[in-house]
């Protein structure tokens, strides 16, 4: 595959070329279409808190915190140990290599653990609501823009 620069990629999109079959930045321009439509689907999330009202979300949030505050170490563990079997339980029948997989579980097991605490502390912000409706509108724009040029 012909490796294109980001401007080849919309000048080939505007003269109604399809750039499928090309690589964008070393990736092929199919993923990055991959990528646009599940950056729109997350940015779907606003609807979420929309529907579901910052009150909850709060209130959410600091159920979170709390539950998360008793024995952090023990439930930080196990929420890392469920990301990573779930990281290894998806790369697994792809074919990656084993270090690979052990370095990803190993990496985002952590981080999940980490950050579940962080995400009740940020649910209980007031100005969560009004960041995550423009977090989602970056994330549907830049999400679109990849998927319309993977059309």
């Amino acid at each position: 595959m012909a490796d294109i620069s980001y401007l080849d990629a919309w000048g080939m999109w505007l003269d109604g070329r399809s750039a499928l079959g090309h690589d964008l930045l070393g990736l092929p321009v199919i993923w990055w279409g991959r990528f646009g439509k599940i950056l729109s689907f997350v940015s779907g999330a606003t609807v979420v808190v929309d529907l579901v009202g910052p009150e909850k979300l709060s209130r959410y949030g600091e159920r979170l915190a709390r539950f998360m505050a008793r024995r952090p170490s023990r439930k930080t563990f196990v929420v890392g140990l469920l990301t990573g079997g779930a990281v290894i339980v998806v790369t697994e029948p792809i074919g990656v290599p084993w270090p690979v997989e052990f370095v990803l579980g190993s990496t985002l097991g952590g981080a999940a653990g980490m950050l579940s605490f962080r995400l009740g502390c940020t649910l209980q912000r007031p100005d969560f609501p009004v960041a995550m409706r423009w977090v989602s509108l970056g994330l549907f724009v830049v999400g679109f823009h990849f998927d319309l040029l993977a059309s």
